[in-house]
């Protein structure tokens, strides 16, 4: 299919359909895998809120605040039956909670 000229015009246009197809199909998987990644990400940090909002509650008593990681803010409110962390998350507003009881934050109070 190569002739001393180099490749010819219908070569040209069906390789470059081709990388096309196979680009096109490829960017929204990528775009995916990143939304998914950036919401495990938040996940993660909405429970270090939620285990600094535990350590506040025992030592301070304090019930509601919150942080800010990497420009998103992540609220924080303990009740006697649950601790809740409120955050923005990549499509919509997430809550990341955890039923409790103070016997268990009482009992884990040595957790640094």
């Amino acid at each position: 299919m190569r002739n001393s000229d180099g490749f010819s015009w219908p070569e040209t246009i069906l390789a470059l359909s081709i990388t096309f197809i196979i680009a096109s199909t490829l960017l929204p998987l990528l775009n995916n895998m990143n939304v998914k990644l950036e919401e495990k990400k938040r996940k993660y940090y909405s429970s270090l809120v939620m285990h600094e909002a535990a350590k506040m509650y025992i030592s301070e008593n304090t019930q509601s605040g919150s942080r800010q990681i990497e420009m998103i803010t992540y609220t924080f409110q303990v009740d006697n039956e649950k601790i809740c962390v409120h955050y923005e998350g990549m499509r919509e507003e997430r809550e990341n909670c955890v039923t409790i009881s103070y016997e268990e934050l009482l009992m884990r109070k040595d957790i640094p």
